[in-house]
């Protein structure tokens, strides 16, 4: 919960920053350019105040979207592994009955190693999905290629 709230607070602090920068940009270029009396200075300030405002608002809204895009785009790859992984399991369970009612103690253990490594592949390939490390969308892309 506190990771959330502190990845939060760093978003508003980067938009707010953002609306500062926009705000200051603008006054700096109404300083610049306008020559002011008292009216001009006050509608002025009030249009940058409103631009700072605008430009927090669109910079939060837009890492909301891309937060949302990370999210979906999650739990489509979690779909993908777990539809995998019920596949290789629903392939290998005749195999491994199969095994088992033969009663031969070496078949049983190649057997018990297989479905092991099975277990550490399908758990590496996981955590290297959700972790971005490995992409096999471009893997399979290049093999076809």
């Amino acid at each position: 919960m506190a990771a959330g709230a502190s990845e939060f607070r760093r978003k508003l602090g980067v938009s707010i920053l953002a609306g500062f920068i926009v705000g200051g940009a603008a006054t700096l270029v109404d300083f610049t350019v306008i020559t002011f009396n008292r009216e001009t200075l006050v509608h002025q300030m009030a249009g940058n105040v409103i631009a700072a405002l605008v430009s927090t608002l669109f910079l939060l809204a837009v890492q909301l979207h891309n937060e949302e895009l990370h999210y979906r785009f999650a739990m489509e790859r979690a779909a993908i592994v777990s539809e995998l992984n019920h596949h290789v399991r629903n392939a290998i369970f005749p195999l491994c009955l199969a095994v088992q009612r033969t009663g031969d103690a070496e078949a049983l253990r190649m057997s018990s190693d297989a479905v092991e490594r099975i277990n550490i592949a399908m758990k590496d390939a996981a955590t290297d999905v959700f972790a971005l490390k490995i992409d096999y969308e471009d893997e399979s892309r290049r093999t076809a290629a």
